[in-house]
């Protein structure tokens, strides 16, 4: 008898992680292009056919679903990426690919934001593991390259990795108010001088 109710259990279970998933390819296909914009928990269900309850009950909150949106952007962008591409790079194909979905450079910049204020909330903590790891990354990557500088100029690649990064954050958020704005090429710029030092 405990098997069974084990069974049920584990296909209530998968059923409730199946369904958490629907939702969330549903809310990134609508919020990638239009953005959060400010707009409910309760508006953002009934633009993508969901209620307010079952947003709450998977994702808990407002900042809840909207920073698993990010997720999923970062697992769609990142599945489309050479294996064997600089950080550098990644952030500048990141960017190209970024600009095809406005609604997703607004949302990014929205819990940036909300990720600074205080709190342990989702955003606080999900842009506190990413940056940790993209600086991590990026200065491997930047160490490698300066290994055969002496020894003072290495000392300046955390302050490279720093540069770098927010150099694609801002960039991004300027292309909000002016569209016109080349990121990709920005950052290609960036890359080229990198290359060159």
């Amino acid at each position: 008898m405990l098997g069974v109710a084990a069974d049920r259990a584990r296909g209530q279970y998968a059923k409730g992680v199946e369904r958490k998933r629907e939702i969330l390819a549903q809310a990134y296909e609508t919020l990638r292009v239009t953005g959060a914009s400010g707009a409910s928990l309760r508006a953002i269900g009934e633009s993508i056919g969901v209620s307010h309850g079952m947003l709450t009950h998977y994702f808990g909150s407002r900042e809840g679903l909207l920073v698993a949106v990010i997720r999923e952007h970062d697992r769609v962008n990142e599945g489309r990426m050479p294996d064997s591409v600089s950080l550098v790079q990644r952030m500048r194909l990141s960017a190209e690919f970024n600009v095809q979905f406005p609604g997703m450079v607004s949302l990014f910049t929205e819990m940036l934001a909300k990720s600074v204020e205080p709190g342990d909330g989702p955003a606080r903590v999900f842009f506190t593991e990413r940056f940790a790891r993209a600086r991590t990354r990026l200065a491997v990557e930047i160490d490698g390259q300066l290994a055969a500088l002496p020894e003072g100029r290495r000392a300046e690649a955390s302050m490279l990795v720093d540069l770098i990064m927010a150099a694609s954050d801002g960039l991004q958020v300027r292309w909000l108010r002016d569209p016109d704005g080349d990121v990709a090429a920005t950052l290609g710029l960036l890359e080229r001088l990198g290359q060159d030092r």
